[in-house]
């Protein structure tokens, strides 16, 4: 029973690796095949000119540009919280932090 003992531990061992190495495999595969759609994406025409005008904000000849800037959700709610605070706190403290705190430390 001992003699086994050490060899059937090494064959459950690398088969459980073998079965790791699959996975890592497949999961390569996968990727490898995402990459080579996206690099034939990236090749047409059609998605260059789409992604410079998002990404680039590039317009056609006779096109009018419009860029449109609207805060972030997030944004908007550290700016209204701020100012729940500022309107919290009486006037003189809101004058000293104005005049002892540089404006790029302000919170």
């Amino acid at each position: 029973m001992l003699t086994l003992a050490v060899p059937v531990r090494t064959y459950i061992a690398q088969r459980n690796e073998f079965h790791n190495l699959q996975q890592a495999n497949a999961e390569l595969k996968r990727e490898t095949a995402e990459y080579k759609s996206r690099l034939a994406q990236q090749s047409d025409p059609a998605y260059i000119e789409a992604e410079a005008r998002k990404r680039l904000q590039m317009v056609m000849k006779g096109d009018k540009a419009v860029v449109i800037i609207n805060p972030s959700r997030e944004e908007r709610e550290a700016a209204q919280a701020q100012e729940r605070k500022r309107k919290a706190t009486p006037w003189y403290e809101n004058l000293m932090n104005a005049v002892s705190t540089p404006p790029e430390t302000r919170g």
